[in-house]
């Protein structure tokens, strides 16, 4: 497949030179940026702004970003695992972590935000429909109302996992033992998922439709109310997904598993390592990455997965 000349030019530019990174090519589907002396760290999660900045948190409070070109660490001023991530698009920044921990990116530096709990906090998400929540262990939901964190019930004692949600389809979270809620009139409900696995992410469009993936390679698609298994074949466990009307939808995972929706069937895409893959999350211009153990990012070199 052809790759568009934008997105040629920052692969070519900023993020195959981009600081700090060294640039190895995998395959023909993706190619990795590995931060140098960073090995021993892992990325959890993703995300980034509309005007390109992407960020990445994980394991022992490392927090790297990718601004005007550049990959550059920052202080994150906590030694904790930070489990989650996300951009609002007004560009506010927020981190979640273990023991409660809840960052926001203020002026080029982070700084702490009363959670409320001591708690691990896993997944973070926000829309300007619904608001801004965090989920967490224990059935742990906290939203922001009035620049505080203050907490929901849940009606699950399930250690939550992740959260997402517009407008059009309602706001989702999902966690141990097959749990799905959803928030309706701003109360948590449960929703019947079909599956005692772990659920690790969900994600979705009003195109797409809404996914939802776990252990086992479980992979499970919301038609109506149901939510109903989708068989992808001998896959390990699952640990985020990510769609886009433009650029489709992925699955990520253990083994440096990158799945990939074609018609109603995945796809294994050529990803070139078998660590775990955490996260994955997609930007301007239809770019997307992945990252994971062993402190990588992948970017994915095409804007949809060659044959």
């Amino acid at each position: 497949m052809k790759i568009p000349g934008a997105v040629y030019a920052i692969i070519a530019g900023a993020f195959i030179l981009a600081t700090g990174f060294t640039s190895v090519a995998f395959s023909q589907d993706w190619r990795a940026l590995n931060p140098g002396g960073a090995q021993e760290y892992s990325f959890n999660a993703i995300s980034g702004t509309v005007e390109g900045n992407l960020y990445a948190v994980g394991s022992g409070g490392i927090i790297w970003s990718l601004q005007n070109n550049s990959w550059a660490q920052m202080p994150s001023g906590t030694t904790v695992n930070l489990n989650g991530v996300w951009c609002s698009p007004e560009g506010t920044v927020y981190a979640v972590g273990n023991g409660g921990t809840i960052l926001r990116l203020q002026a080029g530096i982070w700084a702490a935000m009363p959670s409320g709990t001591t708690v691990n906090l896993i997944g973070i998400y926000g829309s300007p429909d619904s608001g801004t929540f965090i989920v967490g262990n224990g059935g742990t939901i906290l939203r922001l109302q009035t620049d505080n964190w203050t907490p929901m019930q849940s009606g699950t004692s399930a250690n939550l996992s992740a959260v997402w949600g517009c407008g059009c389809t309602g706001l989702y979270a999902v966690g141990n033992s097959g749990t799905i809620l959803r928030m309706r009139s701003g109360r948590w409900t449960a929703m019947q998922s079909g599956t005692k696995a772990n659920l690790k992410g969900i994600w979705g469009t009003a195109d797409t439709g809404i996914f939802a993936v776990g252990n086992g390679g479980t992979i499970l698609r919301l038609q109506g109310k149901t939510w109903s298994s989708m068989f992808v074949g001998p896959v390990t466990n699952l640990s985020a997904i990510w769609s886009s009307a433009d650029a489709g939808t992925f699955a990520v995972g253990e083994g440096g598993a990158i799945l990939y929706l074609q018609g109603d069937k995945w796809i294994a895409m050529n990803t070139g390592t078998t660590a775990t893959i955490n996260a994955i999350w997609g930007g301007p211009e239809e770019s997307v990455f992945a990252a994971g153990n062993k402190a990588f990012i992948l970017r994915l070199n095409e804007t949809k997965p060659s044959n």
